[in-house]
């Protein structure tokens, strides 16, 4: 699995559920296995949104969300900015 991710400055966090959720197929359809959204607390306007893929998806996936269409997606979710954006691999993980 690779994980892409996009840190969000929102104008409102309902809105942006909304469409979110609304897009999910469409996500899915270009390589998405699910999202995790985490918000700053001292923040709120500010997500970090991960997208897990299976690895041979991965540039099907980033030509969605550089897509015309995606952008739209993104401008009527209200995102005004993406600060940061790239690809992780998962390197660790523990259950305690």
């Amino acid at each position: 699995m690779v994980h892409l991710y996009a840190e969000h400055v929102i104008e409102d966090y309902d809105r942006w559920e909304t469409h979110h959720e609304a897009n999910a197929d469409a996500r899915a359809a270009h390589g998405s296995c699910g999202t995790q959204v985490f918000r700053k607390r001292a923040d709120p306007t500010t997500l970090l949104v991960i997208q897990e893929l299976e690895d041979d998806r991965l540039e099907e996936a980033l030509t969605y969300f550089e897509s015309v269409e995606f952008q739209a997606v993104l401008d009527d979710a209200g995102v005004v900015e993406i600060t940061d954006a790239g690809i992780l691999d998962r390197v660790h993980e523990q259950n305690v």
